[in-house]
């Protein structure tokens, strides 16, 4: 039997968990004592580490930087971690030691997680996800990321795209932690903010047009303002559109962005 460990003390998300995956021939290991983990991941040899950030506070990742240094059996393990309120910061973070992928614990939704548990499950497990599982993720195929430093508008474009049920939107804060993202995800459609910390927006095009995963996707540009020089440096660098804030209220641009989606 597969087994994975639950580093959790939140006892919802390992009854959830439990009840699904153990009929499928995945064994769920709970840890909630911190000075356990590593002990229990060297023993147990899982084929997936599931890490709650909450569990130690503000330094839960420090249980991670130290998985990523212990034994080569065990350094390498896939690694999903449950933020609570999806906080940037710390996913940014932890993207950096190289997770597969994170949940939202705040917003925790069973079939999303059992979802991306499965994707991530090495094939040599050889498990097969349950049926709801599998329509879950033939319905909500489409990722839309949002690379913005404004986080007022960062928040408000959350709660209106994710208002459709078939779109997962991910949102970066500067160009960096954008590209990084991408790279990640390989998102369907990118809102790009010319004016970002760090790298611009022109540079951030730049990278993701740079790599062949991105043929498909549909990068957008927003801009405070519509020099045309702006408008015909975006296009020359592989934009698909560019769009002039002012002239676009946020519930526009979601029926532009559906109209993107559409063509897949």
């Amino acid at each position: 039997m597969s087994a994975i460990i639950l580093f959790t003390e939140q006892q919802k998300l390992i009854d959830g968990l439990k009840d699904i995956l153990a009929p499928q021939g995945v064994s769920v290991v709970p840890i909630a004592d911190p000075t356990q983990f590593l002990s229990t991941v060297l023993s147990t040899k899982p084929a997936l580490i599931i890490i709650d950030v909450a569990v130690a506070g503000k330094t839960g990742l420090q249980y991670l930087e130290e998985l990523r240094k212990a034994d080569a059996s065990v350094a390498n393990t896939p690694v999903i971690i449950g933020e609570e309120t999806g906080d940037l910061m710390v996913i940014s973070r932890a993207l950096q030691l190289q997770i597969a992928d994170y949940f939202v614990t705040g917003k925790f939704d069973v079939t999303s997680t059992l979802a991306k548990i499965f994707r991530h499950l090495p094939e040599s497990e050889g498990v097969t996800p349950p049926p709801s599982v599998v329509m879950h993720e033939e319905n909500k195929h489409y990722t839309l990321l949002l690379i913005e430093d404004d986080r007022f508008l960062r928040d408000l474009a959350i709660q209106k795209f994710s208002a459709d049920k078939t779109l997962t939107v991910i949102t970066a804060m500067d160009g960096e932690q954008g590209v990084m993202l991408a790279e990640k995800h390989i998102p369907h459609v990118i809102l790009l903010d010319i004016l970002l910390p760090g790298i611009d927006g022109f540079e951030v095009l730049k990278r993701i047009r740079s790599k062949p995963q991105f043929g498909r996707t549909v990068i957008a540009m927003l801009s405070n303002f519509g020099q045309r020089e702006d408008i015909d440096k975006a296009m020359q660098l592989g934009a698909n559109q560019f769009f002039i804030k002012a002239n676009f209220t946020l519930d526009e641009i979601v029926v532009e962005v559906k109209k993107m989606l559409a063509k897949y």
